[in-house]
């Protein structure tokens, strides 16, 4: 569970770490991703595992193990995060928690362990802020159902996408393509104008969605990692 410290940073006892990241950068999960790259890991130590600074004008060492380069939020044993990019001793990683903040940023590896996922398609999922809805059911045969809806509001006018299709429940990755309510192929759709097609992998808790920009209105995508609601 997410947990944010307000008291007062503790002093490591060990050294800090040795090993940096390349460039100190953590983005968390984004449209550039390779999805085939991105894991799901959890947090396997006992206590707080706390999140890590990226590198600022003030903090050019981070990240590291320094108290210096420590965040106040801080993850607790079990809890389950996205990887999708690992430099030196750090994993740059996402966590959404149930009230559905999102926190991207670095995790000390050592406290990490990889997790097999079994894929658990089920369910009703959605971005953290709400705009993006991925509604899930598995039929006979381990068919799965899939439609999602997406919209951005300016205030003055509502855009939206939707999506309809099918694909296999068993699979832990899924690609298709979307063109005037029929499903076609994945690289049959991206391979044409404004045809919508989309890449999502299964993660346990979340699911990571990639699309190429066409599957709504103007500025309505569905790139993102969603959670179980």
């Amino acid at each position: 569970m997410f947990r944010s410290s307000l008291g007062a940073v503790l002093l490591l006892a060990a050294a800090t770490g040795s090993a940096f990241a390349a460039n100190g950068v953590c983005r968390g999960f984004n449209f550039q991703n390779d999805l085939s790259a991105i894991s799901l890991y959890e947090v396997a130590e006992s206590g707080r595992t706390f999140f890590i600074k990226g590198p600022t004008s003030q903090r050019e060492s981070c990240p590291s193990l320094s108290p210096s380069c420590r965040q106040r939020s801080f993850l607790v044993e079990g809890d389950k995060v996205v990887v999708n990019e690992i430099e030196g001793d750090f994993a740059c990683a996402n966590y959404v928690d149930r009230k559905g903040t999102d926190i991207a940023s670095w995790l000390p590896l050592s406290s990490l362990s990889r997790v097999q996922v079994q894929p658990r398609w089920d369910g009703r999922w959605s971005t953290y802020d709400g705009r993006s809805v991925i509604t899930i059911k598995t039929g006979q045969g381990g068919r799965m159902f899939v439609r999602g809806n997406a919209t951005y509001d300016t205030g003055s006018y509502v855009n939206t996408g939707e999506f309809e299709v099918e694909g296999d429940a068993n699979e832990r990755d899924f690609a298709f393509g979307y063109y005037g309510g029929q499903q076609m192929g994945y690289e049959e759709a991206n391979a044409g104008p404004r045809r919508c097609a989309a890449r999502m992998v299964q993660l346990g808790p979340y699911i990571a969605v990639i699309d190429n920009d066409a599957c709504g209105g103007q500025n309505v995508r569905f790139t993102g990692l969603y959670s179980r609601q």
